[in-house]
């Protein structure tokens, strides 16, 4: 596989990236730090899309777009991978390995979006709060290396996946931003957390929420074995700009 030599962006928190309706000229692969795409509503509020933590790929679906559909904002200070988009589609074209992991990315996305479709329609805001507390939860470990799958492990094996070391049970989002990710009231966010605060699920600080009870968690949010006990958005594959940029 020929090298790819991506430019690395630099940016404070809460710092915007681009805005919606801006040139799509890059695939974004975040390397340090939490970001989130979002969409201003014609009512004034905004509505967080989805967050983005080491070694996801921003905005997959935007790969075939010339102009970025949602906005994108930094939580924490950032780094991004910033890769040309008619290399990095070349270079997926020609490793057979990183087409399969293409074609697993997209395939959870879709699935993601499904789940997400569903919990809007179906799901009660405390069956969505507590998916959504799981799903960041594992997705931080997943970034810091601390939670796997065989999946992972096969990528590891294939020089796709590094496993850092580091470990947390603790959710640092402001509650605003909780509140734009689900499409619910800050009064409604406050009341479930405290629910489920009440119940000894969470508990919480200055700090952030820490997860207590994941099992009741997970009895809340309805996961099953049928659902490999993991939130369907947790499982999307991850890069590392090792893996794009080795031969």
């Amino acid at each position: 596989m020929s090298s790819l030599h991506p430019q690395m962006l630099e940016f404070g928190r809460n710092t915007v990236v681009f805005r919606e309706g801006e040139p799509a000229d890059h695939f974004l692969l975040v390397e340090k730090g939490i970001c989130f795409t979002h969409r201003h509503l014609e009512d004034g509020s905004r509505q967080i899309i989805d967050f983005y933590f080491p070694r996801e790929v921003v905005a997959l679906g935007e790969l075939s777009k010339a102009y970025h559909i949602a906005g994108l904002m930094t939580l924490s200070e950032t780094v991004l991978a910033a890769y040309d988009k008619d290399e990095i589609t070349q270079e997926f074209s020609s490793s057979p390995e990183l087409s399969h992991l293409f074609i697993n990315m997209i395939s959870e996305a879709q699935a993601n979006l499904t789940e997400r479709l569903v919990g809007l329609t179906r799901y009660c805001a405390r069956q969505r709060m507590a998916h959504f507390l799981l799903e960041v939860d594992f997705r931080q470990r997943r970034a810091d290396g601390t939670e796997t799958r065989d999946f992972f492990g096969k990528l590891k094996q294939a020089g796709l996946f590094e496993r850092p070391g580091g470990s947390r049970s603790q959710i640092r989002m402001p509650q605003v931003m909780i509140a734009d990710s689900l499409g619910l009231s800050i009064v409604h966010v406050n009341r479930i957390l405290r629910q489920l605060r009440e119940e000894g699920c969470i508990a919480t600080s200055g700090q952030g929420i820490d997860l207590l009870d994941m099992q009741a968690l997970k009895e809340i949010a309805g996961w099953t074995v049928e659902k490999c006990s993991l939130p369907t958005g947790a499982s999307i594959p991850v890069l590392s700009t090792a893996a794009l940029n080795s031969g």
